[in-house]
């Protein structure tokens, strides 16, 4: 797939209103993709979207990326000034929110914007970085009496869409955690079947990964597939970030090193990206990943479980950043996986 088609599935799913918990909007984007595939649609009880692609085909291989996206929770509308009090939603980082521009899903989608203190009222002590979640506010320009009418606890909140194009194939965005991964699954899954592959392939687009992974180890229970890929983003190279825990941007894809991972898949991936000259480096964890992949690798009996990610900056903040040769690397490792045709099996 070209960088123009990939980015214009990234840019479709990351604005899609996705917080977790709370994941249909994104499910009704991805699904707009797999229209006139022949595809087998659906969803289970905690909101996992499962598209299968050649379904009558036996055994086959599942791709898997989380659609749920951090933000902030409705805990009240203050009586006096019509704020919304919030607490976080995921792993939103308090340190970004001041007079961030946010969009409130209530009964009525609202833009609002969090409350700053003007720097020359700020304390001057130099300990206060951000305010605390239980200090902030967020203003849509309603009274309170108004704001009860429209938003109830409960309500999710999420960064207001936006999608900036950078020099050369550079783009920044909010959620490109994880709508990168999302994006690289639909890409790799049509162009495996353009190229005329014929396994089952299922990609599960799962809920709840960034607050601990519930929907992952749903789908995972349920899936026919003995093996499984698992796409997410993970950390690019910049200033603050330690070189062994990183990846430059631009390098490709990022195989993922574990001791819950099966070596054998990892060996695999690297293997099939030499193969292909797709562009790689190696991440390594020495306990868990920090992904779906924690939740899946064990589902079930086991499953055989491969981790590929895609580097980013300023990861969970509005302005995260990626290289698309990065994300397409991805996609095309996973391309390149299920249409392997050298007699590997998926299976132990």
């Amino acid at each position: 797939m070209d960088v123009r088609q990939l980015k214009e599935i990234l840019r479709a799913v990351a604005a899609a209103p996705s917080p977790t918990g709370s994941e249909d909007g994104a499910a009704a984007v991805i699904a707009a993709f797999f229209e006139n595939t022949g595809a087998k649609i659906s969803a289970d009880a905690l909101g996992n979207l499962s598209v299968i692609l050649n379904p009558d085909a036996p055994g086959g291989v599942t791709l898997t990326a989380h659609m749920d996206k951090i933000g902030m929770i409705v805990k009240a509308v203050d009586p006096d000034t019509g704020f919304l009090r919030v607490d976080r939603l995921g792993g939103t980082d308090a340190r970004v929110l001041a007079a961030a521009r946010v969009r409130v899903y209530g009964k009525k989608t609202l833009d609002g914007v969090v409350i700053s203190t003007p720097p020359h009222l700020a304390e001057k002590d130099g300990d206060k970085t951000a305010l605390d979640f239980s200090e902030l506010g967020i203003d849509c320009g309603l009274p309170a009496a108004q704001m009860r009418e429209l938003v109830v606890p409960g309500d999710r909140i999420l960064y207001a869409p936006a999608f900036y194009e950078l020099q050369g194939e550079r783009v920044s965005a909010p959620y490109l955690d994880n709508s990168a991964g999302v994006a690289a699954v639909i890409a790799a899954a049509l162009d495996a079947v353009k190229a005329g592959c014929a396994k089952r392939i299922a990609c599960v687009f799962t809920t709840r990964e960034e607050t601990g992974g519930q929907g992952a180890g749903a789908a995972a229970f349920s899936s026919a597939t003995a093996a499984t890929l698992v796409t997410d983003v993970s950390f690019a190279c910049q200033p603050g970030v330690r070189r062994e825990e990183s990846s430059p941007l631009g390098s490709g894809a990022m195989i993922h090193c574990s001791p819950i991972l099966q070596r054998s898949m990892t060996e695999r991936l690297s293997a099939l990206a030499e193969k292909n000259g797709i562009p790689f480096t190696y991440e390594v964890s020495s306990r868990s990943t920090g992904t779906d992949a924690d939740n899946i690798v064990n589902a079930a009996g086991g499953r055989l479980t491969g981790l590929v990610s895609i580097p980013i900056r300023n990861m969970h903040t509005p302005a995260e950043l990626l290289d698309l040769k990065d994300l397409g690397a991805v996609a095309a490792l996973f391309t390149a996986y299920l249409t392997d045709k050298e007699g590997q099996t998926d299976a132990f």
